[in-house]
């Protein structure tokens, strides 16, 4: 996993360089900013949880415990991207990606989801599940791609407290891996 103060390197399509590390206390100002950038279609499509003072640092506090990986990339001092694998500890984390607009669409989408399937298969995890909205063909085309399947629409509880149907994916580390039985609910 990850350790608390590694930095990796991810390079964008033009070569500039970003750098993903472990989401830590202080990053509370910099998570919340991530947010109020994304525009309103792409926080209707990732809205994991709220992003008030206690929620944000409750987060924080669960991936440094160690209960979940929640990274950030970062263009220098700016946070641009916000993935976790929730409950990391268990057979069969939640992954969640967001990206603020204006690097959407730059390739960085398949090397996160890369790095969260390697951490996971480092943890010993089975598999990995994720939710996308119904209309976010975009993210449900690039998922496929890299090996989730589609196995049923769940409803979801969204950050703002709404509830949406979503596209339940797996994606199978192990062969005979099968979905969670938990609802998909945030950890705070």
């Amino acid at each position: 996993m990850l350790s608390a103060d590694e930095l990796r390197p991810l390079p964008r399509r033009d070569g500039a360089a970003l750098s993903v590390r472990r989401l830590r206390a202080g990053d509370e100002a910099a998570l919340q900013r991530f947010n109020r950038e994304l525009s309103v279609p792409s926080r209707r499509w990732f809205l994991p949880h709220p992003y008030d003072d206690d929620t944000v640092s409750r987060v924080l506090q669960r991936s440094a415990a160690g209960e979940d990986l929640t990274l950030g990339l970062f263009d220098g001092p700016r946070l641009v991207g916000y993935f976790f694998l929730w409950y990391v500890t268990r057979r069969v984390p939640l992954l969640g990606i967001g990206l603020v607009d204006d690097l959407q669409g730059q390739g960085l989408g398949r090397p996160l989801l890369e790095l969260l399937i390697a951490q996971a298969r480092e943890a010993g995890c089975a598999a990995i599940e994720l939710t996308t909205m119904l209309d976010n063909d975009r993210a449900f085309a690039l998922y496929r791609k890299v090996g989730f399947e589609h196995f049923r629409d769940v409803e979801n509880l969204q950050g703002n407290g709404e509830w949406v149907v979503e596209r339940a994916m797996i994606y199978r580390l192990q062969p005979d891996a099968a979905p969670m039985q938990e609802p998909h609910r945030p950890p705070v």
